[in-house]
């Protein structure tokens, strides 16, 4: 005790020679040295953090919302936070947030509180433009048809086209770009044999996903396909040439033998899933899987869990170890139940039962769909008036309330990052107005930072 006293009246001759100390901590944490910056040489003391080293610790934050706080602290931080290559390595480490939905007629609904991205989401909705006011007049003729990646795929009937042919665009909201596909070109649209031209669902078109290895944020690839009375055709477009180009087509007997036409679409609900997309059959039919590999451009069918195979509000997930997951609600009352799919093989056999997942009583639940790590689903009592759009985080299995919405309606998820240093333009040509201005002003460190 005495000695602690006397070492509390000396003072250090040499601030250099002055200790380290070993800060005591919660027990889940380590302790670590603090080492007296005063004791440090002037000229160590007053070196800037060179900006490799800081790309390296902004890599290693949580969130993208600690990184977008770093970013205000000043100008050096946010010169390299914002820096392309930065961007694009933060990019590829962690996901955007879902940010809302938008339904077929552009009516955008934002996540609300206490949702987590709710307070990125209201940045989202005081720069973007989610009404397609910047789209070729008039921009009430636009449906949209997908979205994905930043980006969102609208189309609309062309005069100058026959039917099942529209006029396509891909916009990107966020920065109020666009661009016009080209017309698919006569000589490809000529290969479209026995349109099904009283079902409009027979004809659709969407973006592909992004892939891991692509280096251009602006490059995008885009397909239009048609279910005919005999065939199934398909195009795809890409942003790098300017050109659409056939998949090979597929008859529907060398598909689904024995499968004659019915006049109308055989395959719906569209989802997307490890860079193939999925279709599954109507309510008429017992249910089977088109899917359509975007990496081979192959068509090819699978089938699904055997024991739900009448079923009707099913949606396919992205499971963990890059296999395939199912959820299937048998009725608007009952559980998920959830199965993943053990190998790539086509037989129901290898569909295992994983779990059952409670969604409480006294509510209504339907599927929405899938993206990317979530599972959505309208959730509703007796009323119809006041429809709860809810998340399924399928990793963790949290279903979270995200928004409401007016009615029961087709729903793309806008999953993007919200106004910052993150958010970069999908699109590299089209309308640029000032709302790159203010989206700029929007990502710059305020004065009370």
């Amino acid at each position: 005790m005495g000695g602690g006293a006397a070492d509390q009246g000396q003072t250090c001759a040499d601030p250099r020679s002055e200790p380290a100390v070993l800060e005591r901590r919660h027990q889940s944490h380590p302790p670590r040295v603090l080492l007296p910056l005063h004791g440090l040489p002037p000229e160590l003391s007053s070196l800037p953090i060179p900006d490799e080293i800081l790309a390296e610790i902004f890599l290693r934050l949580p969130t993208p919302t600690d990184l977008i706080r770093a970013s205000g602290a000043c100008i050096s931080f946010r010169r390299v936070a914002a820096g392309r290559s930065f961007v694009r390595r933060f990019r590829k480490l962690h996901h955007p947030p879902l940010l809302g939905f938008v339904d077929e007629r552009g009516v955008f609904l934002p996540a609300l509180p206490p949702y987590p991205s709710a307070p990125a989401d209201s940045a989202a909705a005081l720069t973007a433009d989610f009404s397609f006011s910047f789209l070729p007049a008039p921009a009430r003729d636009w449906v949209v048809r997908d979205s994905r990646d930043g980006r969102v795929l609208l189309d609309r009937t062309c005069p100058l086209r026959t039917v099942p042919f529209t006029e396509m665009v891909v916009c990107d909201p966020l920065h109020r770009r666009f661009l016009l596909l080209p017309p698919i070109p006569d000589d490809l649209a000529a290969t479209v044999e026995d349109p099904i031209l009283t079902d409009t669902s027979s004809s659709e078109a969407f973006l592909i996903p992004r892939r891991e290895d692509d280096e251009e944020e602006t490059s995008f690839r885009a397909i239009w396909m048609s279910q005919c009375q005999t065939k199934l055709f398909a195009f795809v477009f890409s942003s790098n040439t300017g050109q659409w180009r056939a998949v090979p087509s597929r008859s529907w007997n060398d598909l689904l033998a024995g499968l004659l036409p019915i006049g109308s679409a055989i395959f719906y609900h569209r989802e997307c899933l490890y860079g193939c997309f999925y279709w599954r059959t109507g309510r008429s039919m017992e249910m089977k899987m088109l899917v359509l590999d975007t990496r081979m451009m192959e068509f090819s069918i699978v089938e699904p869990l055997h024991e739900f195979r009448y079923s009707l509000d099913v949606a396919m997930v992205e499971a963990r170890k890059g296999r395939l997951g199912m959820f299937v609600l048998a009725d608007a009352m009952s559980d998920l139940s959830y199965s993943i799919r053990q190998n790539d093989g086509g037989s129901s056999s290898q569909w295992q039962m994983e779990k059952t997942i409670s969604l409480g009583s006294g509510y209504l639940f339907r599927i929405i769909g899938s993206a990317e790590r979530y599972l959505f689903l309208y959730r509703w009592q007796n009323s119809i008036s006041d429809f709860c759009v809810f998340a399924l985080d399928i990793k963790t299995f949290q279903l979270q309330q995200v928004c409401h919405a007016p009615k029961l309606c087709k729903l793309d998820a806008y999953i993007n990052f919200p106004p910052s240093v993150l958010s970069l333009p999908t699109i590299s040509s089209g309308v640029e107005n000032e709302a790159e201005e203010t989206l700029e002003q929007g990502c710059a460190p305020s004065s009370s930072a």
